[in-house]
């Protein structure tokens, strides 16, 4: 079969377990952006999600992944399980003995997720379709790797590479004509070389941060555009409806803001040109500098119009200072700080007035973390540092909050270093 290499994308889908559901958002984007996809290939995951594409069927993909919870992709005892999800993390694989499992056949039975791909993937119409699909797996035992394309596999044995592709090493090895596979993202979880060997100059790749061998793409030659999750996405295994749709959602606004459909930095914004200027000019006033200089650090300098916004950049998080667009940067450390969702999209307008209503009800209502509360929160953080944006979910208070009482200490602003900024951007908005 020859396929048109030229006019089109080519798309590669990383594997990652649950966060799957991120690529079917990237697809949406896609969809909406009017990118026309000729080729498509994925490990693991993210080869079921290449045959829903290859199907040409978005609102499958979707109503899959909406629906789909831990018990429709292993067999899992009911005593495992709680309001859909497995009573354990990754963590706790080497308990995996709970799960009585049959050690004879090595490991989870995927019998459910077998079913679905049998029902809903169509062979027939993906082999009929002007796309073509590839997927990675590995042959076990000799650990041999195997890209192959639709076009290769014996008519009828496409959910069967696709479960071999996917076969997470906790689960059984798939079988196809007697020979054993496990997941493909233990040779490349982001096999972009296989869509560039195949001969496809313009690809596509959406990378969830999946667990497996995940290959730097050599893009010589390419016109390749990466498309990676801004957002954690939780662990491989969390197959959860509700995760599912923030997945999703972040998928749909990563991809928009590569097209430049979107902007900022970690939050997705529609800029408004004439906010910007105007906040701009409130950031150089003499009457506005009076009320923020006390949060720069000017070692004897003085703050004025001249080299306002230099000073200003010196107190910003280091990631932010060379951005050009400075007001930008300060409302993202104001949401931040004030713990304002980001998987969303945002007029600049309203996310400022986000920002000003949140800080209001704080202000007004007076509260703020007991010394108990406070020492807790110190504590989970010292146990987990490298996790903190992951904890601060725990914690029933911003982390403005927190600062607003612990100012002299400075232990909150050094593990959240966007709060001097988020002061800065305050004093502007309540003048």
């Amino acid at each position: 079969m020859m396929f048109d290499k030229k006019p089109h994308y080519a798309l590669v889908f990383s594997g990652g377990g649950a966060k799957g559901a991120y690529e079917i958002g990237a697809w949406k984007a896609l969809r909406e952006l009017n990118i026309k996809i000729n080729a498509v290939c994925g490990a693991s995951v993210g080869a079921l999600n290449a045959a829903f594409v290859a199907q040409d069927d978005f609102e499958l993909a979707l109503r899959v992944w909406s629906n789909l919870t831990i018990d429709q992709v292993v067999d899992v005892p009911a005593k495992m399980l709680k309001n859909g999800k497995l009573k354990f993390s990754l963590k706790s694989l080497s308990r995996i003995g709970e799960f009585n499992l049959d050690f004879k056949n090595l490991g989870l039975n995927p019998r459910p997720l077998q079913d679905l791909l049998k029902a809903e993937v169509r062979e027939d119409l993906i082999r009929r379709s002007e796309i073509d699909l590839g997927i990675v797996t590995v042959k076990a035992g000799i650990l041999k790797p195997c890209e192959i394309y639709l076009d290769d596999m014996p008519y009828g044995t496409l959910p069967d590479y696709l479960l071999a592709s996917a076969s997470f090493p906790a689960f059984r090895r798939a079988e196809i004509n007697g020979k054993h596979f496990i997941d493909g993202a233990l040779h490349d979880n982001i096999p972009h070389a296989m869509m560039k060997s195949r001969g496809y100059r313009k690809i596509i790749v959406i990378d969830v941060s999946g667990f497996g061998v995940n290959k730097r793409p050599d893009v010589t030659g390419t016109e390749t555009i990466y498309i990676k999750t801004s957002i954690p996405l939780g662990n491989v295994l969390d197959f959860n409806p509700a995760k599912a749709t923030v997945a999703m959602n972040a998928g749909y606004l990563d991809t928009m803001k590569v097209y430049e459909k979107n902007d900022g930095l970690n939050y997705f914004i529609l800029r408004d040109h004439g906010i910007e200027d105007d906040y701009m000019r409130r950031l150089l006033n003499p009457e506005y500098i009076a009320g923020y200089s006390r949060f720069l650090k000017l070692n004897g300098r003085k703050c004025i119009p001249e080299n306002a916004a230099a000073l200003v950049r010196e107190i910003m998080p280091a990631g932010q200072r060379s951005n050009r667009n400075l007001i930008l940067c300060l409302v993202e450390s104001a949401a931040a700080a004030l713990d304002i969702d980001r998987n969303r999209l945002y007029k600049l307008s309203d996310l400022i007035e986000k920002i000003q209503n949140k800080y209001a009800d704080i202000m007004q209502s007076g509260t703020v973390p007991s010394k108990k509360e406070s020492e807790s929160f110190f504590k989970m953080i010292e146990h987990t540092i490298s996790l903190f944006v992951s904890e601060r979910e725990l914690s029933d208070y911003s982390p403005y909050e927190y600062a607003k009482i612990m100012r002299s200490s400075r232990a909150v602003e050094n593990l959240f270093p966007e709060l001097a900024s988020a002061e800065i951007l305050l004093s502007l908005i309540n003048r």
